[in-house]
């Protein structure tokens, strides 16, 4: 059994055509965030609800998808709000270092092909709208009635 691969095949996996660069910068800035996020979220729920769920005889994993999760969506909607605000940040990023398309290639090919400032400021209007309307999709989705779960701590 032959276990080479295809010289095109390893283009597009490790060569020019490929965008792992690119790929591995967004997840890198975007899981520490969301990790923390999930993180706070699953300790700011309160132990009564957590203990409730065991005495009614719930295990590990419909405690978590009856109790915590229920839980955590309004935190964790929020932390997928701001990590979809860098990730948008990386992505524009890693277009301008490591792929050779994009609005942030675009830019940086406009500045070095003749100072064509009129495609840069294009392409950083285009941005900040398409950053805008991430945003603004994300928190209609937080306001979606089918995602008001959570809980209310009185003091």
């Amino acid at each position: 059994m032959d276990h080479r691969v295809g010289k095109g095949a390893q283009r597009r996996i490790y060569g020019e055509d490929s965008c792992l660069a690119a790929i591995f910068l967004i997840f890198v800035g975007c899981f520490l965030p969301l990790l923390l996020t999930v993180i706070n979220a699953v300790q700011s729920v309160p132990a009564v609800y957590i203990n409730a769920g065991r005495n009614f005889g719930l295990g590990p994993v419909p405690l978590m998808r009856k109790i915590l999760f229920p839980a955590i969506i309004p935190r964790l909607m929020t932390g997928l709000r701001i990590t979809l605000g860098i990730a948008w940040l990386v992505v524009v990023a890693a277009e301008m270092i490591a792929v050779n398309s994009g609005l942030g290639f675009l830019i940086v090919d406009a500045r070095n092909a003749g100072n064509r400032y009129d495609l840069v400021v294009a392409g950083m209007v285009i941005i900040g709208v398409v950053g805008l309307l991430l945003d603004n999709w994300v928190r209609s989705l937080e306001r979606s009635h089918a995602l008001c779960w959570g809980f209310e701590e009185k003091q």
